[in-house]
């Protein structure tokens, strides 16, 4: 485990961050999930207040995502209202995210646990925005800490490269010497002179000697299991959350994507205060109702199960047979899922139908395919033969036709096959799953809930792995 948690710090982070976002977005029926897609991401952008673009041209230019996706203050319209340029239109706060409250990082904390408003941020030591958070922002925010009106808490999201991850260890492990903030200060203050040198670690540990800390017990920590798993921990929160880059928010539940002057900061924390104490908001804002929390109670599938039912942990798969990453999971990912942990008993593995109907035409059939190649015996058979042959059939109008072709291929009774597809026996096994997921707040595929714990996109089998790992050690 340590030396995949270790690698220079860039397996367990870096190469996360190169799949955060490699998923096929639902049709926009879809029910919407507690936690962010791209699309609620730029709606909660516009409902908090979060266009920067209408602030400064040069913030669309930000350089401090990272680079598997684009900058995600841009994704709001340019035109986002505000009370002041739309008065007749009330602004909507759309509900907070499930499960903010329970966020902490003890080490990292500023203000009353009682306040009514909690600020967390997520930053890369790195990152120029993340910086002019911290020098344009911080000094004002920082009597409404001392007033124990604000909460503020400080995450780690280091996605700019090894020196970041460097810095995140200083810092964390600075903390567990009782002061996470004076090194956290210095980092910013001083980012242009350590950012992005070879010999990060060194001149960060020098500093930190300098300001008072232990060298040595710093040094012993940056290297330590529990400080790359501290971290991961937070990365992991920005990709339940959705967030692409840094640095990123959460104000009282509610996603802000991108960096914010002070200005607007202020007017959200008036919104959000007001709320938390029951007073009525600000002229000009209004509260979305509560949505429905997610449901991930899913149903017995009859077919589509691998590994022992009883093993510790279950991962369900919402996948759709004509979506690119979904092929590339299984291209990449799943033989080594199936090989260290369904063939070994710790984990059961079931994959659900989510066909994306307006952009895959064919993948509702595929799925059909699929069962009723499951009905002889040959599910995961077809499943497989699905993904490996997909640039034969996908947009093809005989891909019915190519379907019972790969039937014959696995050497199953033609005739009950095609009588199946053509009878449409499975179709409302197919949509059983697409509902499914849809209560389970599933947008995009592929989408997959380990013990009930959400992962999005195709990634990389560090990122299971840190799931399952966490979970058999439950």
């Amino acid at each position: 485990m340590k030396q995949l948690m270790r690698a220079g710090g860039l397996a367990l982070i870096l190469l996360i961050a190169g799949a955060v976002f490699i998923a096929c977005n639902a049709a926009p029926g879809a029910e919407p999930s507690g936690v962010a897609s791209e699309q609620k991401i730029a709606q909660a952008v516009q409902a908090t207040l979060t266009a920067v673009a209408n602030d400064s041209a040069s913030t669309s230019d930000q350089s401090d995502v990272d680079a598997a996706a684009s900058t995600p203050a841009s994704t709001a319209d340019a035109a986002t209202p505000t009370p002041a340029s739309s008065p007749q239109q009330a602004i909507q706060i759309p509900p907070p995210v499930t499960g903010w409250e329970s966020i902490s990082k003890p080490m990292a904390e500023l203000g009353s646990p009682d306040a009514p408003v909690v600020l967390v941020e997520y930053s890369d030591f790195q990152c120029p925005w993340c910086l002019r958070f911290h020098q344009q922002v911080m000094p004002e925010l920082k009597p409404l800490i001392d007033a124990g009106e604000v909460r503020f808490i400080y995450k780690h999201f280091p996605v700019l490269g090894e020196p970041s991850v460097i810095a995140a260890e200083a810092a964390e492990c600075a903390g567990n010497q009782g002061d996470f903030w004076t090194l956290h200060d210095w980092l910013f203050d001083n980012q242009s002179t350590w950012k992005g040198k070879s010999d990060v670690k060194n001149m960060l540990l020098e500093a930190a000697a300098a300001l008072g800390y232990d060298q040595d017990a710093l040094d012993t920590c940056m290297d330590a299991d529990a400080t790359q798993q501290a971290i991961a921990a937070d990365y992991r929160e920005t990709q339940q959350f959705g967030f692409r880059g840094t640095p990123s928010f959460l104000i009282n539940g509610r996603l802000i994507p991108g960096f914010l002057p002070w200005e607007r900061f202020a007017s959200l924390i008036d919104v959000f205060a007001a709320e938390a104490k029951n007073e009525p908001l600000p002229e000009g804002y209004t509260t979305a109702p509560t949505p429905v929390p997610p449901d991930t109670n899913f149903g017995a599938e009859e077919f589509a199960v691998a590994g022992d039912p009883d093993a510790p942990v279950t991962i369900v798969e919402f996948s759709d047979y004509q979506c690119p990453f979904c092929q590339r999971f299984f291209q990449e990912t799943k033989a080594q899922l199936d090989k260290q942990y369904v063939q070994t008993g710790k984990v059961r593995f079931i994959y659900k139908d989510f066909p994306i109907d307006q952009i895959h035409a064919q993948a509702r059939t595929a799925a059909q395919a699929a069962e009723c190649a499951g009905a002889q015996g040959s599910y995961w058979e077809m499943h497989d033969l699905l993904f490996e042959k997909k640039d034969e059939w996908e947009n093809q109008a005989n891909a019915v036709d190519i379907f019972k072709e790969m039937a014959r291929e696995l050497g199953i009774d033609s005739d009950r096959f095609d009588a199946c597809l053509d009878d449409g026996v499975y179709a409302d096994e197919v949509q059983a799953d697409v509902e499914e997921g849809q209560r389970a707040g599933v947008t995009g595929t592929p989408t997959f809930f380990i013990n009930g714990r959400k992962l999005v996109g195709a990634q990389p089998i560090v990122a299971f792995m840190q799931i399952i790992e966490d979970e058999l050690n439950k």
